[in-house]
């Protein structure tokens, strides 16, 4: 999903016998600066929270469409607390600045053409990261894409439906037809 998706997207095309399927989630190359705004926008946030409450609040904020218990969870995975008793994200902020400013992933577009496994786009239907557009030019570029949008799931299908998009990876690893 997201930055990993692309990451698959590139190693499907320089490395193709390391990939029999791909499925991209809520990413494309068309993905810009302002598509990536609102996530962008959450990473380079605060670096430290003073509590737990502090970091979840902001967390649900951002994340409208998912349960405050899969939030909870995500942050547990995702941060930790300090000796001081404060919460600090555990990825490295070093980059956050730096989303969506340099995407280069419009280069991308190229290996969408080049692809010659099956592929599943999925988008979260109330994700801004992935347009109308940019699902047409995929399909123009990969006529065998199979595209599936997820009802009530923004741009982290697997937190806000993760039933429904752990039944779509059964089905397209199975090859049978994304209900």
């Amino acid at each position: 999903m997201s930055l990993g998706g692309l990451t698959a997207l590139a190693l499907s095309v320089r490395a193709p016998e390391l990939v029999r399927r791909l499925m991209m989630v809520d990413v494309t190359p068309g993905t810009d600066r302002e598509k990536a705004e609102p996530i962008a926008a959450f990473i380079a946030g605060p670096e430290v929270f003073a509590d737990f409450d502090e970091i979840l609040e902001r967390t649900m904020a951002f994340n409208p469409t998912r349960s405050e218990s899969s939030l909870r969870r995500g942050i547990l995975h995702n941060a930790r607390r300090s000796d001081d008793g404060s919460w600090v994200w555990r990825y490295d902020r070093t980059w956050a600045g730096e989303i969506g400013e340099h995407s280069g992933f419009e280069s991308q577009w190229t290996d969408v053409e080049c692809l010659g496994v099956p592929t599943m786009l999925v988008r979260g239907s109330l994700s801004g990261v992935v347009s109308e557009e940019d699902v047409e030019e995929f399909g123009r570029r990969c006529p065998h894409v199979r595209v599936v949008v997820v009802d009530g799931a923004g741009h982290s299908v697997q937190g806000d439906r993760p039933i429904e998009l752990s039944e779509l990876i059964g089905a397209f690893l199975d090859d049978r037809p994304a209900v």
